[in-house]
């Protein structure tokens, strides 16, 4: 195609971009910007830390804590976080003006106290987590705050009184 062709049509159609900034720019309903946590909403499962291709979310334990950090630099703006968030704590916006000239502006956190086993005190999860759990199964509160050792022997304890065995040995 000639120049000259390429000029004719060109002509005709006008200019078909935007001046961004000084227009607005055209956001369709398909776009992903950042993901936004509701810490209200936040679990600390880390469903959304397992499915993030670019590792841009991270659940990492700090002092008597779970940490669940977001940092939008690495962040490919998938949305495969949302989608797996059985909490429904993420969500993905509109906002793509992410730049900064201090590295803690993309980063944001969310910080889950952790819940410790009543019998050892080992750590056994995010307290949010177990919450939801107990609230959503039949999991009694009871067997929820243990650790999977403590319960694993609690519920032996059980099934051999149950079943008439006597102390720790099995008959």
């Amino acid at each position: 195609m000639s120049l000259v062709k390429i000029l004719e049509i060109a002509l005709k159609t006008g200019r078909v971009t935007r001046r961004y900034p000084a227009e607005e720019p055209l956001l369709t309903s398909e776009f992903r910007g950042s993901i936004e946590v509701d810490p209200a909403k936040c679990w600390g499962c880390g469903a959304c830390v397992k499915v993030c291709p670019p590792n841009a979310l991270t659940l990492t334990p700090s002092g008597k804590g779970l940490v669940l950090e977001y940092f939008v630099g690495r962040c490919i703006f998938c949305g495969m976080c949302a989608e797996v968030c059985p909490a429904k704590a993420i969500t993905v916006s509109k906002k793509f003006e992410l730049a900064s000239t201090n590295l803690k502006d993309l980063r944001s956190r969310v910080v889950h106290e952790v819940l410790r086993c009543s019998v050892c005190g080992a750590p056994i999860a995010a307290e949010a987590e177990v919450r939801a759990v107990v609230k959503a199964s039949p999991i009694s509160e009871e067997y929820a705050i243990l650790c999977p050792k403590c319960r694993k022997e609690r519920f032996s304890r059980s099934v051999g009184l149950r079943m008439g065995a006597s102390g720790g040995g099995s008959s």
